[in-house]
């Protein structure tokens, strides 16, 4: 019960307190802040989530195996390297089995998954969740997490940029700009839900 309590509260601190947009700033791209379509939005965050929960499975057992064997300045550069070689495994892996036995849901996916897998808000939470030593079901649940916050963080991008749209935004400010201090304004709510505290 007590990994069950310890995997949903991952989640959760990940959704909501540590999010990837919000609190650290992964995967604020153009690409990614300027999307519209709702449906476009759930394919991308969707294959993110599974990219980065996959990769978690994946580079768990290797960066256990990097923090007993190698010395501190190694293992930093060792642990990017890991991190890095199972986001490519994974997305080759989905890849190929998207293109070859699921025909349908690869022709959906195959122009968002090379941004969804090395996106920053991927390789950030999986390095996030291996410098905190937490162990696999907390690496995979914040992995999870990750990747649920980051989809609901854009949506709420996408809902504000429809709301913006409706305003009078002076010509200076449109697009791009007023998009960004819209989600700094969102940082900061978020950054008074956890009590001022800046993320380790």
């Amino acid at each position: 019960m007590n990994l069950l309590n310890d995997f949903l509260l991952i989640i959760l601190s990940a959704i909501v307190l540590q999010n990837a947009i919000f609190t650290r700033g992964f995967g604020a791209s153009k690409g990614s802040l300027m999307r519209t379509s709702s449906q476009k939005i759930l394919q991308f965050g969707c294959t993110l989530t599974v990219v980065a929960t996959l990769s978690s499975l994946l580079a768990w057992p290797v960066q256990l195996v990097l923090r007993d064997r190698l010395e501190a300045g190694v293992q930093l550069a060792a642990r990017y390297a890991a991190t890095l070689a199972s986001i490519c495994i994974v997305y080759t892996a989905v890849w190929l089995l998207t293109k070859y036995i699921f025909p349908g849901v690869h022709y959906d996916i195959r122009d968002m998954l090379s941004s969804a897998s090395f996106n920053s808000a991927t390789l950030g939470s999986l390095l996030i969740a291996f410098s905190g030593s937490y162990g696999l079901v907390q690496t995979v649940g914040f992995a999870l997490g990750s990747g649920i916050g980051y989809t609901l963080a854009i949506l709420l991008l996408c809902e504000g940029r429809r709301r913006i749209a409706l305003s009078d935004v002076p010509r200076a400010f449109r697009g791009m700009p007023v998009m960004l201090l819209y989600a700094g304004i969102l940082s900061l709510a978020i950054y008074g839900l956890i009590g001022h505290q800046l993320p380790t």
